[in-house]
């Protein structure tokens, strides 16, 4: 039986890494990476959005695109910076379109990442994927990144939205720096103890776009978040109790987040509540519902 083609922007972050060894041994898996040093073996192919160029052989014969590139979130909200965050998801996005429309090319599915960022912050009621979005600069980011992939509906393509909150991943981000941080014996929270998290880990963000990919009643947008949420303070102690119980825990409060952090404090600080039903009533199982199955 021949494999489906899944063709993965973002090559060299470590969620398309981890989504590339997830799929390989059930689709032939194609990368488009920035890099020409990246290119490594027939599977992975070159393009520069910014300058909108892409090897269109990485186009040819792809079945389903999981759409993941994007300047780092987290890096200095620079004017420069946040036009490259902003550009790196909606011209390349729009670039792989123009292309698949141009060479009169089929898919059956394109996934884009997306983020709870869309929603309004400090809300007393969860926030499913029908709420009104924010009106501030990342709130607009990211419903113009998610309008850009619905244009993928023009190729009779099924969209599907991953509105991720925070990853867990021992080897990558949040939860790295918080156990490298722990085992030199200091965690340090950044505004308040008690905020509530929303999380999924690497693992089940993989799992659900092969989830998606396999049921083809999935579509539009999902909060991909566990049910079960933790606060700063939970999180630490969890790592505290089952890893470094020498270690010690300091709350830095938010005018000191402000000072350090400048604009980017507000998705450090922001507290979003969200509903996680849609997802769950598609009959898709967090197999990581518990931080302590991540340490």
């Amino acid at each position: 039986m021949t494999k489906e083609i899944v063709l993965i922007t973002g090559y060299n972050g470590s969620l398309a890494k981890h989504l590339t060894k997830f799929l390989k041994t059930k689709y032939v898996v194609r990368s488009l990476t920035t890099s020409k040093k990246s290119l490594i073996d027939n599977n992975v192919f070159f393009w520069d959005p910014s300058n909108e160029i892409l090897d269109t052989n990485a186009l040819k014969g792809c079945s389903h695109i999981i759409h993941l590139a994007g300047f780092p979130i987290l890096s200095k909200w620079t004017k420069k910076n946040k036009k490259l965050i902003y550009d790196s998801r909606i011209k390349s996005s729009r670039l792989i379109f123009n292309y698949i429309k141009k060479l009169g090319l089929k898919i059956e599915t394109f996934i884009s990442a997306s983020a709870i960022g869309i929603y309004k912050e400090n809300t007393r009621n969860n926030q499913n994927e029908s709420s009104s979005g924010s009106k501030s600069w990342i709130g607009k980011l990211v419903s113009d990144w998610e309008d850009e992939s619905n244009k993928y509906d023009e190729l009779n393509a099924r969209c599907i939205q991953l509105r991720i909150p925070l990853i867990f991943d021992k080897k990558h981000g949040f939860l790295k720096y918080n156990l490298l941080s722990m085992k030199f014996g200091m965690g340090i929270i950044f505004g308040k103890k008690n905020q509530i998290l929303n999380w999924v880990s690497t693992n089940d963000i993989c799992r659900f776009i092969e989830f998606s990919i396999k049921n083809k009643n999935i579509q539009g947008p999902f909060n991909i978040a566990s049910s079960k949420k933790y606060s700063k303070i939970d999180i630490l102690r969890n790592i505290r109790l089952n890893k470094y119980k020498y270690s010690i825990v300091i709350s830095l409060p938010d005018y000191l987040v402000d000072l350090i952090f400048g604009e980017k404090s507000s998705i450090i600080k922001s507290n979003i509540n969200i509903c996680t039903k849609k997802i769950h009533d598609t009959g898709f199982v967090f197999s990581d519902s518990e931080i302590e199955k991540i340490i």
